[in-house]
């Protein structure tokens, strides 16, 4: 049962992300953002992207409460913005309602995920119908949070784009807010529920996009592969050839958000 949100609370907010936007601790002059966001929950991101594509400094701080990452877009297709996320959760939705106040109406999450099943290995890319809940932010969002579901329409997007040259899975995964926590046990459990990878802020900011009716979806590299038995080896984050399927993976986001935008 949650007890965290209560529907019929329709007082506003102490500090609302609109008003914050425009505070001394924000900005005096708010910037408008393109219509589709990229929020990249993974490290590198960004540097790869001005490396591979010429790209303009949209933000160099965005107006955000805790974290005040640079927002840039690509010079060829400005109808997209490109930030990283906060790490964990809470920190990642406050950069999200910072973008969804500057005008961004769909969202793409692309970021990294722990995977503890057989049919998925490290490099493969999962794109979640749905996302298993056992992070805090969502509570406070939705009455049921146990589950966020990803836009069907970007999902199949996502998934015919990075197909091109990426293995693509489609299964469940899970946000947890204590990476210390993933115990043998718990991603048993997880496996029962038909999850195949853990990530810290999906669920969350695909549950705070539904509540604004804002499509989304969450696109995650896996990055590491976790033991299924006490028997079996140590945790190992990534493999041989990693950086250059990240590399890959980044550019799929790109052409995918890029895309998106020329449909609207």
């Amino acid at each position: 049962m949650n007890t965290w949100f209560d529907p019929a609370d329709f007082s506003r907010p102490v500090i609302t992300v609109q008003r914050h936007v425009t505070s001394r601790h924000g900005s005096a002059v708010p910037i408008t953002l393109p219509p589709v966001g990229v929020l990249f929950e993974m490290g590198r991101a960004l540097d790869q992207l001005t490396q591979d594509f010429t790209t303009e400094v949209i933000a160099d701080r965005l107006p955000c409460f805790l974290d005040n990452p640079p927002c840039l877009r690509l010079k060829d297709h400005p109808q997209v913005c490109f930030t990283k996320g906060g790490y964990g959760a809470p920190a990642a939705v406050d950069t999200l309602e910072t973008l969804l106040a500057l005008g961004v109406k769909k969202v793409i999450i692309a970021g990294l995920c722990g995977v503890f099943d057989p049919r998925v290995q490290v490099g493969d890319v999962v794109i979640p119908t749905r996302i298993h809940s056992e992070e805090g932010t969502s509570r406070h969002y939705a009455l049921d949070a146990t589950w966020a579901f990803a836009h069907p329409e970007l999902c199949a997007k996502l998934r015919e784009a990075m197909r091109k040259t990426l293995e693509v899975k489609a299964f469940d995964t899970v946000t947890t807010d204590a990476v210390y926590r993933q115990t043998l046990n718990k991603e048993a459990y997880w496996r029962s529920l038909g999850c195949v990878g853990v990530d810290m802020e999906a669920s969350a900011l695909l549950q705070v996009c539904a509540c604004y009716h804002v499509p989304a979806a969450a696109a995650m590299l896996a990055s590491d592969g976790h033991p299924l038995s006490e028997s079996e080896g140590d945790w190992d984050w990534g493999s041989v050839d990693f950086a250059a399927v990240r590399r890959q993976y980044i550019h799929q986001i790109v052409e995918v958000s890029v895309q998106l935008a020329q449909m609207d």
